[in-house]
């Protein structure tokens, strides 16, 4: 016969709090022992000093105590928050739709790409040796030089993208710019790395790859990435400093009362969002750049679509990769605990009105979740629950409403009544 084991998130949530508050108070009592060793062998006389030889300080087994608890207590929590998720099912469609939300912006930005080379405003032809070039429409062309030669020059780059307007973009054209904001690359720096992909690749096939080669693709592979990593690292750290928020926000509810918990938990959440921003963030600047170098074969614009697909697919792929290396980030952070303390309580009565917001919107998917098993258990049943709750919930309506009619009537009747 198959048994069942029932596992309570919040005990283990319980257990974790307890081993943090013996971690500190072990952490406590070893390094007041050390410091009364230190003492009693400074106190005691000369001729006697040698019978301390040989006595180990506490410091090194306290120490080693300490982190196995603290160990432990990491993997206790990490057991009931992944016990907590597996039980959430609001959670889990929540996870769909996040993937659901990445396909889309990919499919956004494919789409705006598409529709800019669509039109035809820059095309790119191929000569004799087989290299790219690129060029911009006539009209576009002709009205990017009468921009560029105006005093509204940085205006009009600032229409674009505010950013244009900084120094580091003076050498590009209104157009090339234009080109910029739609397909994401400059066109220079979509016809350099697809001309040096396409050599390689040519290279490669001949069996005639050159350490020069090999340097070139390393150089123009490293600017396509930079060009990439500018966007990645904004976009991913911006979605991991939210989700670190909104878990800061959350532990000064659960554990505003408990300091010691708190500073850890906070510092989790520190660490996890630096380890996702680093580890997807690369894991997608590395996908965009081996996507762009598979879609130089079909040409430049294969370069640009294949930079698009290889980042979503190196960034989930970099989801996955930062849920192993999250432990360790996280490990790190605590260790750092104090200052990170010091920096995030300075704003508490924020954290505090957040978590409270938080923790509603938390007993609300919990509600949730418990209708939705509720419903799947027995689904007749539950349907006549809400059958019944809802024919109550109209009686009440009818009556509270015949309450205030007649309220309202009486209240006429009474202060304003003319009669």
């Amino acid at each position: 016969m198959d048994k069942k084991i029932s596992v309570n998130p919040d005990q283990l949530d319980s257990l974790a709090n307890t081993l943090v508050s013996s971690l500190t108070a072990i952490k406590d009592e070893y390094k007041q022992l050390s410091l009364d060793l230190h003492s009693l062998i400074m106190q005691a006389p000369f001729e006697y000093k040698q019978c301390f030889s040989g006595v180990g300080d506490p410091s090194d087994t306290g120490a080693s105590l300490a982190d196995n608890l603290n160990d432990l207590e990491m993997y206790v929590r990490s057991a009931g928050n992944k016990l907590a998720d597996a039980d959430n099912l609001l959670g889990k469609l929540y996870g769909l739709h996040q993937q659901y939300g990445n396909l889309t912006a990919l499919g956004a930005l494919s789409a705006r790409q598409a529709a800019y080379y669509g039109i035809g405003l820059t095309k790119f032809a191929k000569d004799a040796g087989g290299a790219y070039s690129f060029k911009h429409m006539k009209a576009l062309q002709a009205f990017s030089d009468m921009v560029d030669n105006s005093k509204y020059k940085k205006v009009a780059r600032g229409f674009l993208k505010f950013k244009y307007m900084r120094a580091k973009f003076n050498d590009y054209s209104f157009a090339d710019l234009l080109h910029k904001k739609f397909a994401k690359y400059a066109p220079s720096q979509v016809v350099d790395y697809t001309n040096v992909s396409r050599g390689l690749f040519d290279q490669v096939r001949n069996k005639a790859v050159t350490k020069e080669s090999l340097k070139a693709f390393g150089k123009s592979s490293l600017k396509f990435a930079k060009v990439n990593g500018a966007t990645t690292f904004l976009v991913t750290g911006a979605t991991s400093g939210i989700g670190a928020g909104l878990k800061i926000a959350e532990n000064y509810e659960k554990y505003g009362n408990n300091t010691e918990v708190l500073k850890r938990e906070n510092a989790k959440a520190v660490g996890k969002a630096v380890n996702d921003t680093v580890v997807v963030g690369t894991a997608s600047i590395v996908g965009g750049v081996i996507g762009g170098a598979a879609g130089s074969l079909l040409g430049p614009v294969g370069t640009v679509a294949g930079s698009a697909v290889g980042s979503f697919i190196g960034g989930v792929a970099g989801e996955k990769l930062a849920k192993f290396t999250a432990p360790f980030a996280e490990k790190a952070a605590v260790v750092f605990k104090e200052p990170l303390h010091h920096a995030i309580n300075t704003v508490r009565s924020g954290w505090e009105a957040a978590g409270k917001g938080v923790k509603a919107f938390n007993d609300g998917v919990d509600y949730a979740n418990k209708q939705i098993k509720e419903a799947l258990a027995d689904p007749i049943g539950k349907a006549t629950d809400v059958t019944k709750e809802v024919s109550k919930g109209i009686s009440k309506a009818k009556d509270t409403a015949k309450s205030l009619v007649n309220g309202a009537t009486s209240f006429m009747k009474g202060k304003f009544s003319f009669g």
